[in-house]
């Protein structure tokens, strides 16, 4: 895979932007329109913008079939850490059952690569 860190970069800022928008969407005592003008809103789009064009970089240089999939599952599987954590999201045999699922098909799509 070219530009190894670049991907966690875009990885980072995707999580990051999701964290950003849960944060906006859970805050107390909103009006209607509180989540779409919030700050957290707002570092969520910047959040995004930055993971978008380090994306269209990594998808420069990168086969599509491979490094799609591959930067989809590790943002599956850091925002499952992100919610345990920050959001004290449940944990369950089967969530971890699927987690694993997910690391494995990435171990196998880059092995086959």
């Amino acid at each position: 895979m070219q530009f190894p860190m670049l991907i966690v970069a875009a990885i980072f800022f995707n999580v990051l932007a999701q964290v950003f928008i849960k944060f906006s969407a859970t805050q107390p005592n909103q009006s209607a329109l509180s989540p779409y003008l919030s700050l957290w809103t707002v570092f969520a789009l910047v959040s995004y913008g930055l993971s978008f064009l380090l994306t269209i970089k990594i998808f420069s240089a990168n086969h599509l079939s491979i490094i799609s999939p591959f930067m989809a599952g590790c943002t599956f599987v850091a925002i499952y850490i992100a919610g345990v954590w920050l959001f004290q999201e449940p944990v369950n045999p089967i969530k971890i059952l699927g987690i694993a699922i997910i690391v494995s098909g990435l171990f196998v799509l880059n092995y086959g690569h």
